[in-house]
């Protein structure tokens, strides 16, 4: 190794440096020798080459211990970034917030109660998104907050007004509420012609209030499906006739929201859970981006996956039965 840089600095050898030997020949000179001076600055350059190439090799060495020491953690960092693109989101399904204990029940709480869940997000470092925040992250890559999640209330209850909207802007969070565009219209009706009236669902003007809040995001539970039947197929109806029907209905809501809201609703929330194979054909068809159903689990939200937003899973807050209470047995379902 030595000969070898010993050839190469040779090479590099300035002119005046060189003594001519004694020559042989007058016309052929003998081959050129190096002065004492030079020859110890070649010995030094060569032993410098030689420190480099052995330092060379102890940091490569070095370097490769120190992977193979974090070998083990390597699957811990994978395993982080693929959380990014996969995240747990629970869906809490609210109907009635009212002070009357004649309906406090299976989907009847009290203001009190709902207060109480509020607390609890907020105390356990909960963050409540919107389905625009998961459209967004799973066909944009969007972040979600740590422990996202989402707070319904269905049938655009009047409560979502008196009691919902202040807790909102206390605890700075946010909901979706999916209205009823028939009864929406006839409350509305009803309240033109007795505004001192009492009426136990939203008019337009209330729902434009909520939408402008920023807090709550408006959704369709369909304009007039919200019968026995729900959105599923009726006895006898042919698929066509039912693909027909459901799209109208859709799209009569949709209007309405364009009209007061200046807004599409993205989101189609099934009265009562009730489906059948053929909704979300229509659903697809029409540009929705998600669906509620009533089925009590946890949901897995992933990027790139749009069907994920499909029948989200919700779990209905009955009275007596707290968000802690809830949010415990679907970390239960991790396991």
């Amino acid at each position: 190794m030595i000969n070898i840089f010993s050839m190469f600095s040779t090479n590099r050898l300035p002119k005046e440096e060189l003594s001519l030997s004694k020559k042989t020949d007058e016309n052929v000179p003998s081959k050129p020798t190096k002065s004492r001076r030079w020859q110890m600055m070649d010995k030094t350059f060569e032993w410098k080459m030689v420190w480099v190439f052995l330092i060379g090799i102890a940091m490569c060495l070095f370097t490769q211990t120190a992977i193979s020491a974090s070998g083990d953690n390597l699957h811990e960092t994978e395993a982080f970034f693929r959380r990014e693109k996969e995240v747990r989101v629970p869906v809490i399904m609210y109907h009635l917030v009212t002070e009357n204990s004649r309906y406090i029940g299976k989907y009847g709480i009290r203001p009190s109660e709902l207060r109480s869940d509020f607390e609890y997000l907020k105390e356990n470092g909960y963050n409540t998104v919107v389905i625009k925040d998961l459209v967004e992250f799973v066909e944009n890559g969007k972040a979600l907050p740590p422990n996202p999640i989402v707070l319904t209330f269905d049938d655009g209850n009047f409560s979502d007004y008196k009691f919902l909207l202040p807790l909102l802007k206390e605890f700075e969070m946010t909901a979706v509420i999916s209205i009823m565009g028939a009864t929406t219209d006839k409350i509305t009706r009803q309240y033109a012609e007795n505004p001192n009236g009492t009426y136990p669902n939203l008019t337009w003007c209330q729902v434009v209030q909520l939408h402008e809040s920023g807090l709550v995001e408006v959704q369709s539970h369909g304009f007039d499906v919200h019968k026995k039947a729900g959105a599923g197929k009726v006895k006898g109806e042919s698929a066509q006739a039912y693909h027909e029907r459901l799209k109208a209905d859709l799209l009569k809501l949709e209007e309405r929201c364009m009209e007061h809201l200046g807004y599409k609703p993205n989101t189609f929330c099934f009265p009562y859970g009730i489906m059948s194979k053929e909704s979300h054909a229509v659903l697809e068809e029409m540009g929705y981006k998600a669906s509620l159903s009533c089925q009590e689990d946890i949901n897995i939200i992933r990027q790139g996956e749009s069907g994920d937003l499909y029948k989200l899973n919700r779990v209905n807050r009955a009275s007596g039965r707290s968000i802690g209470s809830i949010l415990k047995m679907l970390e239960q379902k991790k396991k």
